[in-house]
C-alpha cells in the first residue's frame, strides 16, 4: 500500500498589489476548468481599451480580466 502526501499551499494577496508586468513572462498559469497549463510569452498592454493581454506558448491571446479564476505559478526567471 503506497501513501501520498500531498501539500498544496495558497497564498491570499492583498488587493493592492504591484509589481512589473515583465514578471508575468514565463509564469505557468493554468486553466480551472481543463487543468491545462500554459507559459505566457509576452505581456501587451492595450491602451486603446486599457487591457492587458496574455500571450501564452501557442500564441493564443488572453484577456486579463478573463485569467480571473485561474492560477499561476512564477517560475523564478525561467
Amino acid at each position: 500500500m503506497s501513501l501520498v502526501l500531498e501539500f498544496i499551499f495558497i497564498m491570499k494577496l492583498d488587493k493592492n498589489q504591484e509589481f512589473p508586468l515583465a514578471m508575468l513572462k514565463g509564469a505557468c498559469i493554468t486553466s480551472p476548468t481543463s487543468g491545462v497549463g500554459r507559459y505566457i510569452t509576452d505581456v501587451c498592454v492595450d491602451i486603446e481599451d486599457h487591457e492587458i493581454i496574455i500571450v501564452d506558448d501557442d500564441d493564443n491571446s488572453l484577456s486579463w480580466d478573463s485569467l480571473k479564476d485561474w492560477s499561476i505559478q512564477f517560475q523564478g526567471g525561467r
